[in-house]
């Protein structure tokens, strides 16, 4: 596994952090795990996740914000790479450095005797004639002068920099070597607000920031929305091109940012929810109870208040918010305390088992009218959180294994693993994720075409509306945005 270094500079030189826990947090209480005296930062104010070589960090509703090459952190959390660097508050820089793990290298035996002290200088071989006279062999000589003329080289080179170096501005100095920290003709109270293509010093820079891949807007887009439409104005044509580019893409930042074209049964599923769910735009909000079918923008106008909790709940887990966001949109959209006319409350629907092997305090018989801790919206999303978090664990975090595991939280584990186990056993080849189980769905039970079929496509509708909530005519924010 990758070495992950965050360096901050300090008095006596640089210092390193380790990014080697799953939870590494930063700021100026007690409660960070790093603390730093910069009274800009809040007392907890961005926390990094790691999961294997994944990393990635979140702010946590900080007051002056959290940067990554210039640009604030998307509500999701944004991936690091090797050669970023964070800002926190105004005066905090961290670099980041990703390194494969030190390897010691064993000496060759003819090194190694060398260095011992046998016949000759330690790294040059010596040949030892009959008559005892030396000889340095043609290679070796070879070498070493090659050697010095390399090291004359980097002198050259090393002298250069520095001439050409004194000629840089202290602001590209900066930006260049950006653990570098500053106060220079900046207040302390001041708020950056960085630009693409500039600096947090202003100074304009050649280097375009990389896009945040947790976020589906900043990605290239395969279908552009034609200019005043709206889902519904489309052709049939157009919404299967429309939903097959936004499906593949939400694909991508639930899992691993990679993702292969989703199979038409699979988008013919998708179609489906998603006609359902846009022509509730045009229905009247209901007044008085919460429950399915209402009014689109009232649904998600709902969703938008459970978000913060949602997101930040998932966040610590380390797992993609967009995943508990619309598990609670199609489990309850999103109504708090309903109950399932088999027994599941809340908005994720726990049973009593359920919730209480995830932390959530139930009790037998609970009901809206006599509810417990599955109503609560913020303790319900951190049981949420954890449970699929387990469930990724058995799946896996790539996008064809992200649905596996969405899917298992509508039939439970055991009923989707026999249901794969069917399906990868009908034909040879076949690829481990959802997709394939609905390619074999007659060969798998009647439960399953009638429940999860529907399970995961409606997922993806959902998901695919509060991501990209103006394409449907709403006046939302994408839900996942909402962190507080």
């Amino acid at each position: 596994m990758l070495e992950v270094i965050l360096t901050y500079p300090t008095p006596a030189g640089s210092q390193e952090i380790p990014i080697d826990r799953e939870r590494t947090s930063f700021g100026r209480g007690t409660d960070a795990t790093h603390r730093f005296d910069d009274n800009s930062l809040s007392r907890l104010h961005a926390t990094v996740y790691r999961d294997g070589d994944r990393v990635w960090i979140v702010d946590e509703n900080s007051a002056n914000g959290t940067f990554v090459n210039g640009q604030p952190t998307a509500s999701a959390g944004t991936p690091l790479r090797d050669g970023d660097t964070i800002k926190i508050g105004n005066e905090t820089y961290l670099k980041v450095y990703f390194r494969q793990p030190a390897q010691q290298a064993t000496p060759a035996p003819q090194a190694a005797a060398a260095a011992s002290g046998g016949n000759g200088v330690a790294g040059v071989e010596v040949e030892t004639s009959g008559s005892g006279s030396s000889h340095v062999s043609i290679i070796a000589i070879s070498l070493v002068g090659l050697a010095f003329v390399v090291i004359a080289l980097a002198g050259v080179f090393v002298a250069y920099r520095v001439l050409a170096r004194n000629e840089v501005e202290i602001a590209d100095d900066i930006e260049d070597d950006p653990v570098v920290t500053t106060t220079k003709n900046r207040d302390k109270d001041d708020k950056p607000t960085p630009t693409p293509g500039t600096s947090s010093t202003g100074t304009t820079t050649t280097e375009t920031p990389l896009p945040n891949t947790a976020d589906p807007k900043t990605q290239p887009t395969g279908y552009i929305m034609p200019p005043g439409k709206k889902y519904l104005d489309l052709s049939d044509s157009e919404k299967r091109a429309y939903l097959g580019d936004r499906a593949r893409k939400m694909a991508q930042v639930i899992g691993n940012l990679t993702s292969d074209e989703v199979p038409a049964a699979a988008l013919d599923k998708i179609k489906g929810f998603t006609d359902g769910y846009a022509k509730r735009a045009n229905v009247g909000r209901k007044t008085g109870t919460c429950g399915f079918a209402d009014n689109l923008q009232a649904t998600y106008e709902r969703a938008s208040k459970n978000a913060p909790f949602i997101v930040k709940a998932f966040n610590e887990k380390g797992t993609d918010p967009r995943i508990g966001l619309y598990l609670a949109m199609i489990e309850s959209e999103h109504c708090v305390c309903l109950q399932s006319p088999t027994g599941p409350l809340g908005m994720f629907q726990f049973t009593q088992a359920t919730g209480k092997a995830h932390g959530l305090d139930t009790k037998p018989g609970a009901s809206p009218s006599n509810p417990d801790e599955r109503c609560e919206p913020e303790p319900s999303a951190r049981a949420a959180a954890s449970y699929m978090k387990s469930l990724l664990g058995r799946y896996g975090t790539g996008p064809a294994s992200v649905p596996l595991a969405i899917g298992s939280y509508n039939s439970g584990e055991g009923g989707l693993s026999s249901n794969l186990v069917k399906a990868l056993e009908s034909d040879g080849g076949l690829p481990r994720d959802f997709w394939t189980l609905i390619a074999n769905g007659d060969k798998l039970s009647k439960q399953f075409q009638s429940e999860n079929f529907k399970y995961v496509p409606k997922f993806f509708a959902a998901a695919i509306i509060g991501e990209f909530p103006q394409d449907f005519g709403l006046k939302l924010q994408p839900l996942s945005t909402y962190s507080k």
